[in-house]
C-alpha cells in the first residue's frame, strides 16, 4: 500500500494523519482520523470531555510511539459492540496491549474509521477469512451446547445464554442450523430464511419490524449502503443471533432485542471491571458480584478478570495509556444513543482517575 502514517511528532493526540505519496488526500485516499469518533461521535476536540482530555494528556507526555502501538489504537477506534466477535475483540487488544504488537486486526468493521482499511489490513480475502472464523466459531459452541457443555469462551456464554435451557424445539432448530452451515451452497439469503421461519413461529411478522439489534447490517465491502441484508457477506452473525435468541426466548417474557443488549451491557460491565482493576492495581471484582449476571457463572467471570491481568502484564506508561483508552472506549463506545445501561448503576467500573497510581 502507498498510504502511510505522518510522523507522530506532527499528529495531534487523540487523532491519525494518514498520507499518500506526499500529499494529505481527501476522502478514503487519506486524511486526518478522529480516533474518538465512536465514543462521543463527534470530530470537534471542543465538545471532547475531561476523561478524554486527560487521556491525551497521557499520551502527550509519551513521545514518540512505535508504529505498532498506533496500529493498536487505530483498531481501538474501530471497536464496536454489535461486531459479530464482540467482545472476543476486547481480548484481542488486551494482549496486542500485553505484548506491545499488532497482530491480529478485527476485519470485520461496523462503523470503523477506515484506517486499518487504508493502510491495507482489510482486503476482501481477509474478510472472507474471518466470516469462516466466525462460522466455525459458531458451529463449535452449537455442538457444544448440544452436549451439555460447560461454555468458558465468549462465543459459547453467548450461544448458551441466547438459546437457554435445552428443549426438543431447540434442539431440533440447532440441528437444522448446523445442517444449514455445513452445507456446500451455504449463502446469507438460507441463513435468513432459517431465521426468519423460527421468529415467525414465535413471534409473528412483527419482530421484524421493530428494528434494532442485532437486526443490523455491518456495511461490510459486500454490503454497500442500501443493499438487501441477503447480500450482505459480513451479516452472517447476525442472522445467527436472531435466530438464537428466537428460539431461546419463544414462551418467555423476553423479547430478542433486550436480551441481546442484556448479553452486550453484561459483557460492557465485566471488561470494563477488569480493565479497570489493572489499572488500579486493586483486588479484581468480577461482575457477579455486583449483577445477577444472565452470561457468566461465577467461575467464568473470575477467569476473564484473570486472563486481562495476564494479557495485559506488568504496567507501564504506554500500556496505562492504552488501557486507559480501551476502558473509555468500551464504556462509552455508541453512547450517543443516550439510553441507560448496566454500567450507569455502577460508574466505578467505568473510570479509575480518582483512584489512579500517584494522584
Amino acid at each position: 500500500m502507498s498510504a502511510r502514517l505522518v510522523e507522530r511528532e506532527y499528529v495531534p493526540s487523540g487523532f491519525e494523519i494518514v498520507i499518500q505519496g506526499e500529499q494529505i488526500c481527501p476522502g478514503s485516499s487519506g486524511g486526518v482520523w478522529n480516533l474518538w469518533w465512536n465514543v462521543l461521535l463527534t470530530d470537534d476536540p471542543e465538545s471532547w470531555d475531561d476523561e478524554i482530555r486527560r487521556i491525551n494528556d497521557m499520551q502527550d507526555r509519551l513521545g514518540k510511539l512505535s508504529t505498532d502501538q498506533r496500529l493498536i489504537r487505530m483498531q481501538m477506534a474501530e471497536f464496536c459492540r454489535i461486531h459479530p466477535s464482540f467482545p472476543g475483540g476486547i481480548d484481542i487488544l488486551c494482549q496486542e496491549i500485553g505484548c506491545g504488537s499488532f497482530f491480529e486486526p478485527v476485519k470485520l468493521g461496523c462503523e470503523g474509521r477506515g484506517l486499518l482499511d487504508l493502510l491495507g489490513h482489510h482486503d476482501r480475502p481477509s474478510l472472507e477469512e474471518q466470516k469462516q472464523e466466525i462460522l466455525s466459531a459458531y458451529v463449535r459452541a452449537l455442538k457444544k451446547w448440544l452436549e451439555g457443555g460447560p461454555p468458558q469462551l465468549p462465543i459459547e456464554c453467548k450461544v448458551f445464554g441466547f438459546l437457554g435451557q435445552p428443549a426438543d424445539a431447540k434442539e431440533f432448530f440447532v440441528e437444522r442450523l448446523l445442517s444449514t452451515i455445513d452445507s456446500e451452497d451455504l449463502s446469507i439469503s438460507t441463513l435468513r430464511a432459517l431465521a426468519e421461519d423460527q421468529c415467525l413461529e414465535t413471534y409473528g411478522r412483527s419482530v421484524f419490524e421493530m428494528g434494532g439489534h442485532p437486526l443490523n447490517c455491518f456495511e461490510c465491502e459486500d454490503c454497500p449502503a442500501g443493499a438487501s441484508h441477503a447480500s450482505c457477506l459480513c451479516s452472517c452473525a447476525m442472522f445467527l443471533d436472531t435466530g438464537l435468541l428466537c428460539a431461546g426466548t419463544g414462551g418467555e417474557a423476553r423479547s430478542i432485542f433486550g436480551e441481546f443488549s442484556r448479553f452486550t451491557e453484561e459483557n460492557i460491565l465485566a471488561y470494563s471491571l477488569a480493565i479497570r482493576s489493572w489499572l488500579q492495581d486493586a483486588p479484581p471484582k468480577p461482575v457477579t458480584a455486583l449483577i445477577d449476571a444472565r452470561y457468566f457463572a461465577e467461575d467464568h467471570a473470575l477467569e476473564l478478570v484473570a486472563g486481562i491481568h495476564l494479557s495485559l502484564g506488568e504496567i507501564d506508561e504506554t500500556k496505562e495509556w492504552l488501557a486507559a483508552c480501551l476502558l473509555k472506549t468500551i464504556r462509552d463506545s455508541q453512547r450517543w444513543h443516550r439510553r441507560t445501561e448496566l454500567i450507569d448503576a455502577f460508574p466505578e467500573a467505568g473510570t479509575w482517575f480518582r483512584g489512579r497510581r500517584g494522584s
